[in-house]
C-alpha cells in the first residue's frame, strides 16, 4: 500500500496511519477508509 501512496504523491511525504484490526464495524464490511481532502483554489 505504501508504494502506491508514494507513487501518487512523489517526493511529498503525506501524514498517514495504517492500523490492522481483527473486526470491522459491520458483518459484511471488507474495509474502512477515513480521509480528509483539501482543495486549493
Amino acid at each position: 500500500m505504501w508504494e502506491v501512496v508514494r507513487d501518487a504523491f512523489a517526493e511529498h511525504d503525506v501524514p498517514s496511519t495504517l492500523l490492522g484490526v481483527t473486526v470491522l464495524g459491520y458483518a459484511d464490511q471488507l474495509v474502512e477508509i477515513e480521509a480528509i481532502a483539501a482543495v486549493v483554489d
